[in-house]
């Protein structure tokens, strides 16, 4: 399937609207949810056994090297299949607004230690101080697993794994997020992956079908 073609499909064209206005939101709002809502709000401080086995450290290079090189990577991969695209894209989305509601239901503070990790492309969506309580559920694991989850081959899949285990511990070492964050992230994102799969595949199996009936 072609762009072009997938221009031409409704569920298509509703998906590439969602991730549209999604962006947008996030762009516009996210900065004032940050700072008037999450940050003036008290959240839990706990002890992290795991956090503490590490001396924090700054990992910011390492952490954004192995996530964009894995993104671009799987940009470069599937361009051209906007059902792979779309799925991947669909996803980041609900977990996006997923996370905007774990984050307020479960506020936490930010880690004793926390060497706070700016990033070059979302931290155009934090306000212009910074941001350190977008904690539950980490969003940079979930990024790279939505990359694992939508990649086919093996060898690509396999070094994605391993690359979301190192980014989980560089965190963890940097103290960026709880272990909790980091655990929760994979379960929510491939919660949500299912479920935008799912969809796809209904949509797909009721336009075949759709098909078939008008031909009949």
């Amino acid at each position: 399937m072609t762009w072009k073609e997938a221009f031409q499909i409704s569920h298509m064209r509703w998906a590439m609207a969602f991730c549209l206005i999604t962006f947008l939101l996030m762009f516009l709002y996210m900065p004032v949810y940050y700072r008037d809502i999450i940050d003036p709000k008290e959240g839990f401080l706990f002890n992290d056994p795991f956090l503490n086995l590490f001396t924090p450290r700054d990992w910011y290079i390492p952490i954004f090297f192995i996530l964009y090189v894995a993104v671009v990577q799987t940009i470069f991969s599937y361009v051209k299949s906007p059902s792979v695209v779309l799925v991947g894209v669909t996803t980041y989305c609900v977990v996006n607004i997923l996370r905007t509601a774990t984050m307020y239901i479960l506020t936490l503070e930010p880690p004793s230690g926390m060497i706070l990790l700016a990033d070059p492309i979302s931290s155009a969506l934090y306000p212009s101080t910074g941001f350190a309580k977008d904690l539950f559920f980490s969003g940079h694991v979930s990024t790279i697993m939505i990359v694992v989850l939508i990649e086919k081959n093996r060898l690509a899949k396999a070094l994605k794994i391993l690359g979301t285990v190192i980014i989980g511990v560089l965190l963890a070492w940097q103290h960026v997020h709880y272990t909790l964050d980091l655990i929760a992230a994979p379960v929510f994102t491939y919660g949500v992956f299912l479920i935008v799969r799912k969809y796809f595949e209904i949509r797909v199996e009721n336009d075949d079908l759709a098909e078939s009936s008008k031909s009949n």
